[in-house]
């Protein structure tokens, strides 16, 4: 779905070529991103009935920002687009909105892991 971010830049400029700190930060985000998750679903589940999404926007937008960090610029892009059109009514964070999201949480998630296991051979 996405292009992938280069390994050697997360690892090398974002954490220095620290891997204590790489796995700090990996860890983190993956914390960050379980209890952003939680905080949508309260959202979806809100937003249904009382139509108010700027709990959902705020959150977003937050994470968009450390993925954006992280080096994940085509998916906060995406996040973005959702974020705009939320804040601009098109749409309403609800359970279609929650698992776009959602999914692409995860597959960040996922490609974080993925980079740790490849920086994690080269260090052998």
């Amino acid at each position: 779905m996405f292009s992938s971010i280069n390994v050697d830049y997360f690892y090398q400029e974002v954490c220095d070529s620290d891997y204590e700190f790489m796995l700090q930060t990996i860890n983190a985000f993956e914390e960050y991103s379980f209890k952003i998750l939680s905080s949508l679903r309260e959202k979806s589940e809100c937003s249904s009935t009382t139509r108010d999404n700027t709990g959902a926007i705020r959150l977003i937008h937050m994470f968009c920002g450390s993925i954006g960090l992280l080096g994940f610029t085509e998916q906060a892009n995406v996040l973005t687009q959702i974020e705009n059109r939320l804040r601009e009514g098109e749409y309403d964070y609800d359970e279609t909105r929650h698992n776009e999201v959602c999914k692409m949480i995860r597959e960040i998630n996922g490609r974080l892991d993925e980079y740790l296991a490849i920086i994690r051979q080269g260090k052998r």
